[in-house]
């Protein structure tokens, strides 16, 4: 984390000198107030949701898979980054995280035969993960005095570590519709997310020994709906907090210190 801290203080002091700059095109927003031009935030985010294995391998001899789609699997993250954002125009925000992150993944492997072996012998793997998180992504805003549309897009890539050779990267969009009523702002939206997972390594089965296997997942589901509410508090401080219902569910709460005229 020592290097996100001095990412985050070089991109608050080029901020802080050049705060006259941003955004461009002020004039195109007439007499509306805009939010300061510079954010440094903390997200820290939650989510369930259900995966779909697109391809499964693994070396044991007998043992026969029949659709991998009847295979269940499940993914539960806990997610933390500092993110850095900028408005280079009144309707376009663009932004940077560093973060990290912890899951969990269990695939249900019961429906997998496995000749004269005894019951519950390849019942579940569980892929346990951590690792540094790395993204980049923006905001597009267009609104009236008291409404909003927005639609924000994001890529990230997660370098892992644990007990397997793995592989994450999402993409992910945000549409949103929201009404806005002094320091307040409240919006419905849907979460729209592509999320490809690879694992491979060997797990230890009892009276067998170490199993090699591959395995790679996708998210099951890619849209669900959101709800959020946004409060600011004397123009530099914006807490917000988001939860998503439905296939997937997620709770974000986010903290952003504004700063620039």
């Amino acid at each position: 984390m020592k290097r996100i801290a001095v990412v985050l203080l070089l991109v608050t002091s080029g901020a802080t000198q050049a705060e006259s700059l941003l955004p461009f095109g002020k004039s195109w927003a007439g007499d509306r107030d805009l939010p300061k031009p510079y954010g440094i935030g903390v997200d820290l985010l939650t989510l369930k949701q259900d995966y779909a294995i697109r391809a499964l391998d693994f070396e044991l001899p007998g043992a026969t898979v029949g659709d991998p789609n009847t295979i269940g699997v499940s993914n539960a993250i806990n997610h933390v980054d500092l993110k850095a954002d900028a408005w280079v125009f009144p309707f376009l925000n663009v932004f940077g995280v560093l973060g990290k992150v912890h899951a969990r993944t269990p695939v249900n492997l019961s429906s997998v035969s496995i000749p004269n072996a005894p019951p519950g012998l390849f019942n579940e793997l569980v892929i346990r993960y951590s690792g540094e998180v790395y993204g980049a992504g923006f905001t597009l805003v267009y609104g009236g005095d008291h409404w909003f549309t927005s639609l924000t897009g994001t890529y990230a890539e997660t370098s892992l570590s644990g007990d397997f050779d793995s592989n994450v990267t999402s993409t992910s969009w945000q549409p949103r519709f929201g009404l806005t009523q002094g320091t307040w702002a409240f919006w419905v939206g849907s979460l729209i997310v592509d999320v490809q997972e690879d694992h491979n390594g060997s797990i230890a089965l009892p009276f067998v020994g170490n199993v090699p296997f591959a395995v790679e997942l996708e998210n099951k589901d890619n849209a669900g709906l959101v709800f959020g509410a946004n409060c600011s508090l004397a123009d530099t401080l914006d807490i917000a907090l988001e939860v998503g219902k439905g296939a997937r569910t997620s709770t974000l709460l986010n903290l952003t210190w504004r700063f620039g005229e």
